[in-house]
């Protein structure tokens, strides 16, 4: 039975708690706000943001000044990963410009995340279009290039790059953007740290991690239980994971061996159809449904500096996954899924800092390969669960070859110390699938794709306060392996399942963006950014849902394209007072005329250029602020607007939005010594808002009608905790 912290009188106890305990704290932040600078320049002069550093290529040794990116770059340190206590990967990117999460599993461990138009999704019906690397390997699955983020050792995150745009060095599928996650090691202070949490919907967390060093020798360990009953009807869930991390420095080599286990059981509740929705907002309907992987995964890297401007670089890895997917349908009969997949590669780079006529530049060149073996086998049936519908192997081969020239064309162009850089770069993927149906099915075959991507980029900065960019890249995704067994209408995938469609295959994706930005330091306490992207998309591959199935197949739909603005202000007064105010534009539509299935009747629908995406807000403004009235204590503050959205099915832009929302989170963390205490409350005004949408025929009503279905977000919660390092 599931277990809830609040009935009738506790929410509206909480809620006025939480009310009043807001009203307080945007008091308090006020004030502070009214004396700061008072305060600051009585106390101390205005402080200066420091300067982040910029890794680019999937293995770290590549680093770049800020200033000769021709992009758009942004950093969370562990720091701000941990003030938002954030439950996955997407939570923690949620602070950034134009990052906005749709939940359709009706859990807070599996939701989609959009990026200029382009999503990252665990959800295997969705064609991605951002790469997620942790400590240099591509951690998309090879299935359909989804990401699992329940897997990613969040909280043994040292840090947090997100890359926007196509990316030469990070390659293929790499449309929108890349995330790269970087683990912590050991330091020189060793410490035992326990982690104690828990709060709403039964939620309760168990950490230990050791870590130390021993020159040249260092060590990082981490022990995570992560345990919930869910804030819907039968969604618990367990998160199980061990990290290990051992790295030796020796005179100018830096090796690291890590290796994870995770164990994970998450119940789905999905989404509802309105009419229940209305009536009851935790209801699951179709409960039964689950997810569980099992990931094994060992990683290492070496890095070697070779003389005075050269820097060689390697890692290889195995990752070992098995999962297993049910799905419980009441149109049809139900479906499991069973994925074991085995990746084995590795990577070589290979960095030159020089001078080419007296001027500076940086050389990066690299090499990766990568082999996936998948085994996906699909069961149907209510009778006979075990009834095998499909038995797929995919053997892909992927490689990637890349080099990138960044070289200081002028100095004092303009004015004094002003500098001029350009950015050259190519990049060539392969990919090949091997598909066997091994039960004499249609789907075998081999599929080739490749393709050679340009990118080149111009930094023009007038002074180390104040600069701007111009870039031109270009972007490539290969159709994913449950891509080419559903491509097609006679070949629909049932939930979300491996397919068994024979040829056509589909056609690759190819997209070319346009950048320009400005980097901007008006006072010393504050930092301005500000980008603008114009994205073409041929070939993108859009999944559909026929009329009366709960399966989905992919097609190729033409021209599309993602546009739009990104503005972010962040500022620091003193060591009393931080914030950031961001602001995203984006539009996402279609360019040409196609012909898409739908679950509204009459089954098709005809979009017509210029019509929007479903799930892509135009609009997304987040702010926060940090106050520190002393030394130990923190006070925080976000806030959030998520813009309406169309549903999906709804591509034509004919039905009613998903409306937009706020939604307000406060915090309060305590620092004193080796002791370390928190507590987060989410959602503090108790706000009713769905962050997901799309249209489904209701089994359980009279006719089976198809009715809108709508994933409610998480209503008021409270998180706290406390660490101590021994």
């Amino acid at each position: 039975m599931t277990r809830r912290l609040t009935g009738p009188c506790h929410s509206v106890t909480i809620a006025a708690v939480a009310t009043t305990a807001s009203v307080l704290f945007l008091f308090s932040l006020f004030v502070a706000l009214a004396s700061a600078p008072a305060a600051a320049q009585e106390a101390q002069p205005l402080a200066r943001l420091p300067e982040l550093r910029v890794i680019a290529p999937p293995i770290e040794s590549g680093l770049l000044p800020p200033s000769w990116v021709p992009g758009r770059v942004e950093i969370l340190t562990d720091a701000e990963i941990q003030s938002l206590r954030p439950s996955v990967l997407p939570d923690a990117l949620e602070r950034l410009p134009g990052v906005t999460l749709q939940n359709e599993q009706g859990n807070p461990f599996q939701p989609n995340l959009t990026l200029r138009g382009f999503s990252a999704s665990s959800v295997t019906g969705l064609p991605q279009g951002l790469s997620v690397f942790l400590d240099g390997v591509r951690i998309n699955e090879p299935t359909v290039e989804e990401v699992n983020f329940d897997l990613i050792p969040l909280e043994d995150a040292e840090r947090i790059e997100v890359i926007r745009g196509a990316s030469v060095l990070y390659g293929r599928n790499t449309l929108g953007g890349a995330i790269n996650i970087v683990t912590r090691r050991g330091e020189e202070i060793r410490e035992i740290v326990p982690d104690l949490a828990g709060g709403s919907f039964g939620r309760q967390q168990y950490r230990l991690r050791a870590s130390g060093e021993a020159r040249p020798f260092d060590y990082y360990v981490s022990l995570n239980q992560v345990s919930e009953d869910g804030y819907r009807d039968f969604t618990s869930a367990r998160l199980s994971r061990s990290f290990v991390k051992l790295g030796v420095r020796a005179g100018d080599t830096d090796a690291t061996v890590s290796y994870q286990y995770s164990n994970n059981r998450i119940d789905q509740a999905g989404s509802l159809p309105q009419s229940v929705l209305r009536e009851n907002r935790r209801a699951s309907f179709t409960p039964g449904e689950f997810w569980s992987p099992e990931l094994n995964f060992g990683n290492v890297s070496v890095s070697r500096a070779l003389g005075e401007h050269w820097t060689v670089s390697a890692n290889v890895f195995v990752r070992a996954l098995e999962a297993e997917q049910f799905n419980s349908n009441l149109i049809t009969e139900n479906t499991r899924l069973r994925n074991r997949t085995l990746s084995v590669g590795g990577a070589l780079e290979a960095i030159h800092r020089g001078t080419i006529a007296e001027r500076d530049n940086v050389l990066i060149v690299g090499a990766e390969y990568t082999r996936h073996d998948v085994h996906s086998r699909s069961f149907q049936g209510n009778s006979d669960p075990q009834a095998l519908t499909a038995n797929l192997t995919d053997t892909q081969d992927a490689v990637g070859v890349f080099a990138q020239d960044s070289l200081m064309l002028a100095r004092d162009l303009f004015l004094k110390g002003s500098t001029l850089v350009v950015t050259v770069a190519g990049r060539w993927d392969g990919l090949r699938h091997d598909i066997d149906d091994l039960l004499g099915g249609p789907s075998g075959g081999v599929f080739w794709f490749n393709r050679f991507v340009p990118r080149v980029g111009v930094n023009l900065n007038l002074t180390d306060r104040l600069g701007f960019y111009a870039s031109y890249a270009e972007g490539f995704r290969a159709p994913a392996f449950l891509e080419l067994t559903c491509a097609g209408p006679g070949a629909v995938c049932p939930g979300l399942q491996v397919g068994v469609a024979p040829d056509p295959p589909l056609n690759p994706v190819k997209t070319a963006t346009y950048e320009v930005g400005a980097r901007a330091r008006p006072v010393p306490w504050l930092d301005a950014n500000v980008s603008g992207y114009w994205t073409n998309v041929q070939d993108d591959i859009f999944s559909v849902s026929p009329t009366g199935t709960t399966g989905v197949f992919f097609q190729n739909i033409g021209r599309t394209r993602r546009q739009g603005v990104e503005v972010a202000l962040r500022g620091r007064v003193g060591s009393l007072l931080e914030g950031y105010l961001n602001y995203a534009f984006t539009r996402a539509t279609f360019q040409d005329r196609a012909e898409l299935a739908t679950p509204l009747p009459p089954g098709v629908e005809t979009v017509q250029a210029g019509d929007s995406f479903a799930l892509v807000p135009q609009h997304r403004i987040n702010m926060g602020a940090a106050y520190h009235p002393w030394p130990w204590a923190t006070l925080s503050l976000d806030v959030r607007y998520v813009g309406s959205q169309y549903l999906r099915g709804d591509e034509i832009n004919r039905q009613p939005k998903l409306p937009g929302y706020w939604v307000a989170g406060l915090g309060a963390t305590i620092k004193m010594k080796k002791l370390e205490a928190f507590v987060r409350l989410n959602n503090v005004l108790n706000g009713k808002y769905e962050t997901f949408g799309t249209f489904a025929v209701n089994g359980l009503a009279p006719g089976q009608p198809v009715e809108r279905f709508l994933t409610p977000g998480q209503p008021i919660n409270v998180l706290a905790g406390l660490q101590y390092a021994f």
